[in-house]
């Protein structure tokens, strides 16, 4: 078995956490690569790639950080249709499977066959330019379309199935997939799904009229955005990593995507049980109902 150790750069203490993954999955006769981001003079005890390398040779990824760290490997491990433990690292983690001072027993869980497959759809983001395509890009939580440094209003026409919905004026727009709803649309006010739901969230952000509200459609739908205000800069985000300046001839397109993100989740996970401790609900009579 060949385990992959992908992590968020800035770790401060990932010598530490490596040493004791290693020692681990060596015990269990593994083979390790580490992203060579990481390599160390004179050691030997695994092979440092690059994280391309690393995704594609490997068996099983390990990924340290938080759920910005899985974001960031989603679309090439969908695409090499490699399956995820997260390791959450990092503050919240809707994602990420357990903190790392239970990282042991949760690899004790998988090397038992006891994990099981957490599968999320991805959706795909296309930017046209005067009609011809120039850009495309796979997404786990969201594409955001936003205004630059100053603070001025986008105005947006929202087309779905080829059908005008609405002129929206707003200071930007989310496309969010059900797995992203507990991120940035949340906090612009859209709703929570649960992540097997086959749809698309549609949230504008601070739009100018109350009418303009979260919208929810098919994920079989097709739904294009175009930007017919340009008094400052406007840009397209994925998944708070990649990003691109739209231009006035621009339009995005958003749709359902063939590709999905494997997480090994222990048996114990319960997606509103994730909810209640992440956002912190309370139950008022102290037990399971």
């Amino acid at each position: 078995m060949i385990f992959g150790i992908l992590a968020n750069p800035n770790l401060v203490n990932f010598e530490k956490v490596k040493k004791t993954l290693v020692k681990f999955l060596i015990n269990k006769k593994s083979s390790v690569l580490i992203e060579d981001f990481f390599a160390k003079k004179g050691d030997r005890s695994v092979s440092y790639i690059s994280r391309e390398n690393v995704i594609r040779k490997s068996d099983v990824l390990i990924v340290l950080g938080g759920d910005g760290t899985l974001l960031h490997i989603a679309e090439a491990a969908s695409k090499n249709k490699k399956p995820v433990i997260g390791i959450n690292l990092g503050n919240l983690g809707f994602l990420t499977e357990a903190p790392v001072g239970e990282l042991k027993e949760l690899l004790e869980e998988f090397f038992q066959n006891n994990l099981v497959l957490d599968t999320r759809d991805l959706l795909q983001a296309k930017i046209f330019k005067s009609g011809k395509l120039i850009y495309k890009k796979y997404f786990l939580n969201d594409v955001v379309i936003n205004k630059g440094a100053l603070a001025r209003i986008i105005n947006l026409d929202l087309f779905v199935d080829k059908s005008l919905v609405s002129n929206i004026r707003a200071d930007g727009i989310i496309f969010s997939s059900p797995t992203g709803s507990t991120a940035y649309s949340l906090s612009a006010g859209g709703p929570i799904v649960t992540p097997s739901l086959p749809l698309v969230i549609i949230t504008p952000i601070c739009p100018h009229t109350l009418a303009n509200r979260p919208l929810v459609i098919s994920n079989k739908s097709v739904i294009r955005v175009r930007v017919d205000s340009f008094k400052s800069p406007v840009y397209a985000t994925f998944d708070g990593n990649a990003s691109m300046e739209m231009e006035s001839d621009f339009e995005l397109e958003v749709s359902k995507s063939h590709l999905k993100f494997k997480l090994l989740r222990s048996k114990e996970t319960e997606y509103f049980n994730v909810l209640k401790e992440k956002l912190m609900w309370s139950n008022s009579y102290g037990r399971k109902q």
